[in-house]
């Protein structure tokens, strides 16, 4: 009997290695936009010293200039009270099991007044240890349409899976809320070299993050 628990362990081990490879080769087929190192320019566009969300949901998009997006719920509610106020407490983005940058990152483009956008949800589980362990990688694909410097519009939305072929239209506007505390653009995703459009750009994000942390932990000491 152990024997086959210990079989049974393996095989599931095996499964979720395939599944794995598989879900990784069909995000990387599809994903077709690239940290490149330059200004997207989308200041020029939008105002983006902040976030934004929709009127009655706490999910946030944040658009970094180096085209970054992040998809956040560390947000709070809609209410007078926090309207312009501040991003929350750095509480929220301290520790290894609570980064704003988990959940769902990655980047997007901007083409005239529409913003493509590859966005990436990475499935992990941590056991209430310090360290994640990430199993699979899953690919949604935007578009938001531009209506003026404050408002966009989600306009389709396709997640890329052998079950999905075609994209959804959509129809949510979200709004512009104001944050000069935005957390830095670093996102787990960026370690990943097939994600940027160079080597020495990938290169030197690295050294950056790690002169980032370095000054972290020496405040923290």
């Amino acid at each position: 009997m152990r024997i086959l628990n210990q079989l049974l362990k393996l095989w599931v081990v095996f499964l979720l290695i395939g599944a794995t490879v598989q879900c990784t080769s069909l995000v990387k087929l599809h994903s077709d936009i690239r940290w490149s190192g330059e200004n997207t320019g989308i200041s020029d566009k939008l105002e983006n010293v902040g976030y934004y969300k929709y009127p009655s949901m706490g999910e946030a998009y944040i658009f970094y200039d180096d085209g970054t997006l992040v998809l956040s719920n560390k947000v709070p509610d809609d209410t007078i009270s926090y309207q312009y106020g501040p991003w929350p407490p750095g509480g929220y983005f301290d520790t290894d099991l609570n980064r704003w940058d988990i959940g769902a990152t990655g980047l997007y483009r901007v083409e005239d007044d529409t913003i493509h956008a590859n966005l990436y949800f990475r499935n992990c589980f941590h056991f209430s240890l310090r360290t994640r362990f990430y199993f699979s990688t899953e690919l949604w694909k935007l578009k938001f349409h531009i209506l003026d410097r404050t408002t966009i519009v989600l306009c389709e939305e396709h997640y890329i899976d052998k079950e999905f072929p075609y994209p959804e239209t959509r129809n949510d506007t979200l709004h512009f809320w104001e944050s000069s505390q935005l957390p830095p653009p670093y996102t787990e995703m960026k370690k990943k070299r097939w994600l940027w459009q160079n080597k020495k750009d990938w290169e030197k994000y690295k050294e950056e993050k790690k002169t980032y942390n370095n000054r972290k932990l020496n405040e923290k000491q």
